[in-house]
């Protein structure tokens, strides 16, 4: 029965990881990071972001294209009258009556609107949405930097859960040789069968070990698959670009000199204050005078038919023709207009939007010095965490001559089953330790290229 269940078992495992390798398809980070520019969720928005900002930018928008519209009105009317006295074409008429009078009028009219001048708010409106495109697109650079560093991390979690399952599948291979191993020596006489049911409990421990590890690749694996706005959030890769195996020294001076100048957080900063001191000329503006010309033509036809007019008066003679009006307007003013006192708010607006400019000269200072502190932490975070990795690799090296030298002592009888484990789960720990402080060091390594502007530079053309 017991042999039964751990056939089954092998079997269930073995099938699981057949069926789940047998679909994959090969992916490098390179490759993730192509698809995530394309296909990412937030990249996608940003660049319609951009694409508003872009259409914004224009010299209509800012105010130096004139106004033009056209108005046409066309009206009719019948109009039957009955009164007292009526004077009509040059007579009068008591009780006058006069029905079935039918008017037409076409009024098509031209306007064109154009400010000349208020105070240069015109080019200082055009700079100002230069730097909201440009903005707009700092914006788009720190959402694409955020995403690659997001897949970067995304593709290595997923590659480390990837080696993770393997260790732990090596672990549960070991568990098994262990469990036939003592099954033979069970059959010859050699062990008991309490020696049976440990190795029996071992295995089972490492089988759930590995199937919760199969729960996590897969998860992590989804979680690329959403940043890559893969459809087929199941579709599993084989991982080309390994875990970086060769780390190495990064230069601190290096870094400080392309902190600032590379910072995407600090240029986009940079744009936004020079928008608000484009706000204070904008205010200013208000103070100067305004010139602007209004001109246009209009175009009135009229027309009045009182061919078919009746009247009860017999001196009424209907016209045999209907009476037609044509009339042209045209016209061009020009008003000059200057802001004498409107309650202070000029003044107001101009000291608000200084203080604006202010706060903004504030939040740069912040964020330089909230970044440089970042940078020093990130620096040594890096150092620290290559120590670790360094630590964690030599104590590999000692767990792996360790753990042989006891499956050799464990086969001849010389240590048992608990030191044995003791030594196997050692094993297990040192790798498991050594693949999270190799991804910790990728981690670090990515924050400070963030920082620096290095994913921009080195993952977008």
């Amino acid at each position: 029965m017991k042999f039964r269940l751990y056939t089954i078992f092998s079997m269930a495992l073995m099938c699981y990881s057949g069926s789940a390798i047998s679909q994959n398809q090969s992916l490098s980070l390179s490759e993730a990071i192509s698809i995530g520019l394309e296909k990412n969720f937030d990249i996608r928005i940003e660049r319609k972001t951009v694409e508003v900002a872009e259409n914004n930018n224009a010299w209509g928008e800012a105010g130096r294209m004139p106004n033009v519209t056209l108005n046409t009105t066309y009206n009719n009317s019948m109009i039957n009258n009955k009164s007292g006295d009526q004077f009509f074409n040059g007579t009068t008429f008591p009780g006058f009556e006069l029905n079935n009078q039918v008017n037409s009028a076409l009024t098509p009219a031209l306007n064109v609107n154009w400010t000349i001048f208020n105070g240069n708010k015109v080019n200082i409106g055009k700079a100002r949405l230069d730097d909201l495109q440009r903005e707009s697109e700092g914006n788009a650079e720190i959402i694409i930097s955020n995403t690659i560093q997001a897949i970067i991390l995304g593709y290595y979690i997923a590659e480390l859960e990837a080696e993770r399952l393997d260790t732990y599948k090596q672990q549960l291979n070991l568990s098994s040789d262990k469990y036939e191993h003592i099954k033979v020596r069970s059959e010859i006489g050699s062990a008991v069968s309490s020696d049976i049911l440990l190795e029996e409990g071992n295995y089972l421990n490492d089988s759930v070990s590995y199937i919760n590890q199969q729960l996590a690749y897969r998860n992590a694996v989804r979680n690329l698959n959403f940043l890559l706005n893969e459809q087929d959030v199941d579709k599993d890769y084989v991982f080309t670009d390994n875990l970086i195996n060769e780390v190495e020294e990064i230069d601190f001076a290096d870094l400080t000199s392309r902190l600032e100048s590379n910072n995407v957080d600090l240029k986009k900063l940079y744009l936004s204050q020079a928008i608000l001191n484009h706000n204070i000329g904008i205010a200013r503006a208000d103070r100067m005078p305004r010139l602007s010309v209004d001109a246009g033509y209009s175009y009135s036809r009229s027309v009045q038919d009182l061919t078919n007019a009746e009247s009860d008066n017999v001196n009424f003679v209907a016209p045999n023709e209907t009476s037609i009006t044509n009339r042209g307007t045209y016209y061009a003013n020009f008003t000059l207009a200057f802001t004498l006192f409107n309650g202070n708010k000029i003044n107001r607006a101009i000291k608000n939007a200084v203080v604006q400019e202010d706060i903004g000269n504030i939040r740069i200072e912040k964020l330089r010095s909230s970044i440089n502190r970042d940078l020093y932490d990130k620096y040594d975070e890096y150092n620290t965490r290559l120590m670790i990795y360094n630590i964690n690799k030599r104590r590999v090296e000692a767990a792996e001559v360790n753990l042989s030298i006891s499956d050799e002592k464990f086969k001849t009888g010389s240590i048992n089953s608990f030191d044995f484990r003791t030594v196997q789960n050692n094993n297990l720990d040192a790798k498991i330790q050594l693949l999270q402080s190799l991804y910790n060091l990728i981690d670090s390594k990515v924050a400070l290229m963030r920082l620096t502007g290095g994913l921009m530079d080195n993952y977008t053309e």
